[in-house]
């Protein structure tokens, strides 16, 4: 030690003692870090099938997409998802969007109240949420109708993981003068529907024997019919994002042609659970 100031041993010694509190509280850091993303993984393992109620409205802008400076794809992409429900999709007897009042009716007033917008679609249920993998999309239509389509088109998809999530993949026709175009334009996707199978023995819901012809071999699905002739609009827009989203609280998403709100509710255990 002959030969070093003292001044820098007692300096040294401090150091030493700094990078070892450091080093505490480094692993103290990352122990607490471990912790949370464990806390945050069981969250999200919790709400998975937890059952919440959705309330959307999806509104237009009247000035539509004349007014809006934005430039939209002249020939977007427009697809229906594989995986996908609708309100009139049931499980049994039990529909897998239960339908239940709506409590936004204020807002959807005062929407069509100012004139500046017009509500095309407005409905509150409840669903079993899910992680996104297994969450099916919701297939949406509003508005007025155009032939076999709708002003209003596309699906949403409402999922769990550590937060609420929304994703949204919707589209506004524009037809021009009122009706489809034809050989020209934004081709539109034809709405999907259930395929249903008929066994020997079974009846397929809403149809009677009678209604059938001749029975069909055991798993033999029942003929589709003829596929419809393609339908094109003379513009869309596309409101697709996703948004994380908290319980309790409304948001709001939007581009200038058309917009939604929508409030995610949870849903207090009845006496009976």
């Amino acid at each position: 030690m002959h030969g070093i100031p003292r001044t820098l041993l007692l300096q040294a010694t401090k150091d030493n003692d700094y990078s070892g509190n450091s080093m505490t509280r480094l692993s103290q850091l990352c122990a607490t870090l471990v912790l949370a993303l464990a806390a945050a993984g069981a969250q999200a393992a919790n709400y998975a099938g937890t059952t919440f109620e959705i309330e959307m409205i999806v509104f237009e802008r009247t000035g539509g997409m004349a007014q809006s400076r934005e430039t939209w794809p002249a020939a977007p992409r427009l697809q229906y998802p594989e995986e996908w429900v609708d309100f009139d999709t049931a499980d049994g007897e039990n529909l897998f969007l239960s339908p239940v009042a709506t409590r936004l009716n204020n807002k959807t007033a005062a929407l069509n109240r100012g004139g500046s917008y017009r509500v095309l679609f407005h409905k509150a249920w409840r669903q079993v949420l899910q992680l996104k993998r297994n969450s099916p999309a919701i297939l949406i239509a509003g508005g007025d109708t155009f032939g076999e389509h709708h002003r209003l088109e596309g699906s949403v998809k409402l999922s769990v993981s550590r937060y609420l999530h929304l994703s949204t993949d919707l589209w506004l026709n524009d037809f021009g003068g009122g009706q489809p175009v034809e050989g020209g334009g934004v081709l539109l996707p034809s709405r999907p529907v259930a395929e249903i199978a008929a066994v020997a023995g079974e009846e397929p819901m809403g149809l009677q024997a009678q209604d059938m012809g001749p029975s069909p071999s055991p798993l033999e699905p029942v003929a589709a019919d003829a596929a419809p002739e393609p339908a094109y609009a003379s513009h869309v827009t596309l409101l697709r994002e996703e948004r994380r989203m908290r319980s309790g609280e409304l948001h709001y998403l939007d581009n200038p042609a058309f917009g939604i709100l929508i409030e995610v509710r949870t849903v207090e255990p009845s006496d009976s659970d």
